[in-house]
């Protein structure tokens, strides 16, 4: 694993592969070995980066959102990468989008991986599949961390097919690396960067494809019809037979349906 001083942290990032640059972006608790299904088969024909976030993984600093884009656009520049497709999954499917409002000129295209919708998004988050980050800050703190791990584990985010023992296994290594400081103590965004909203959308008018399981949670459905919708060239592609861990789930069904999408951008409208 490689490093390098980006914004006065620490970035771990990996590459491999030569072509066009493909950049993946973890979510969150997790970190650049949630993409280890996706580079043997991506590196054959791009230069794949992955990278830890700030805060995730073995990247130093807090977790913070409106660093984010700069640092993955700092990062580029340390590597001399110019342009690159951005796919990024669940909250890094906001830093995808951020990317792409924020430097036009360098994102080739965007991938949205069960991304969570942008500010402005006008239906609440409120079922049973939601993400109740206030209730687990209060509970991480007194509980400790690993009942975070061993609860979130459980989320319907999380949920992992019977029989697959392997995923699971993959998914118990993720989480035990999140360092979790965002529950036990939270600090304001500092950065210089905002968050995408809705009034972004149709502005965007890079390809793009959104990409859910067909057993994501309902909510991301929901918002991946969105994206779809307001993306002005957007496609939506569903994987049979995971949900928001497709890319673990259902590898070889992800990795050809990224590879016909990137060919397809590369190649440009017919």
């Amino acid at each position: 694993m490689n490093s390098v001083l980006v914004n006065e942290e620490t970035i771990c990032y990996e590459v491999a592969g030569r072509g066009p640059a493909v950049v993946l972006v973890h979510g969150w608790t997790l970190n650049l070995r949630m993409w280890d299904p996706q580079v043997p088969s991506l590196s054959r024909r791009f230069q794949v980066i992955r990278y830890d976030r700030r805060g995730f993984g073995r990247s130093s600093g807090r977790e913070d959102l409106s660093w984010d884009t700069a640092d993955l656009a700092a990062l580029l520049d340390r590597l001399g990468v110019a342009k690159a497709h951005i796919l990024g999954m669940s909250q890094g499917g906001g830093v995808a989008l951020s990317f792409a409002r924020a430097f036009p000129d360098r994102a080739m295209s965007v991938i949205l991986h069960g991304s969570v919708p942008p500010s402005g998004f006008a239906l609440r988050w409120s079922g049973p599949d939601r993400i109740p980050v206030r209730e687990w800050q209060s509970r991480t703190k007194e509980r400790g961390l690993e009942a975070f791990r061993r609860e979130w584990a459980e989320h319907p985010l999380m949920r992992v097919p019977e029989g697959r023992a392997d995923v699971r296994a993959r998914l118990e290594d993720l989480l035990a690396e999140y360092r979790g400081e965002h529950l036990l103590d939270s600090v304001p965004r500092s950065g210089p960067i905002g968050p995408i909203t809705m009034d972004d959308l149709p502005r965007l008018m890079l390809p793009a494809l959104v990409v859910i399981g067909d057993a994501e949670v309902p909510y991301l459905q929901l918002v991946a019809r969105m994206f779809a919708y307001y993306l002005p060239n957007a496609q939506l592609a569903i994987i049979r037979g995971g949900g928001h861990l497709i890319n673990l789930i259902e590898p070889e069904q992800y990795n050809a349906t990224i590879l016909r999408f990137l060919e397809t951008a590369i190649q440009g409208p017919p």
